[in-house]
């Protein structure tokens, strides 16, 4: 019923709501003139989002994700820690870092650390 609303606004609300649920039948019975359609449509959904996400990469590209298992390119020195992490070693259950795409999180001999993105090759 709110699509029928006498006010611009709900009706304007209505529409993002159905494009959101993809529900075409609803939509194509909204009637909008141009400068509302245009309005409705003008979420800014999406936009700002996709250009400011964060994306995680392995040292080949490949995209990385939480829970996923890395193992590493190369020797690294842990600071704070008295070992090296090896080449070879393989770091699961992976945390993404959400603020920085450079860095994710997982345990090398039992011990929490930091690693750098470039660093890591995304296992299957």
């Amino acid at each position: 019923e709110s699509m029928w609303n006498e006010h611009l606004p709900v009706q304007i609300l209505s529409w993002r709501m159905l494009a959101r649920l993809k529900n075409n039948d609803l939509l194509d019975m909204i009637y909008l003139d141009e400068e509302a359609l245009e309005w409705a449509k003008a979420t800014g959904e999406g936009a700002e989002e996709d250009e400011n996400k964060i994306v995680h990469k392995d040292s080949n590209g490949v995209i990385l994700q939480d829970g996923d298992s890395v193992v590493l390119v190369k020797d690294l020195d842990v600071k704070g820690a008295t070992f090296t992490a090896k080449r070879g070693a393989a770091v699961h259950n992976i945390k993404l870092v959400w603020d920085d795409a450079n860095l994710i999180e997982g345990r090398v001999e039992n011990q929490s650390i930091y690693i750098l993105t470039q660093y890591v090759k995304k296992t299957k």
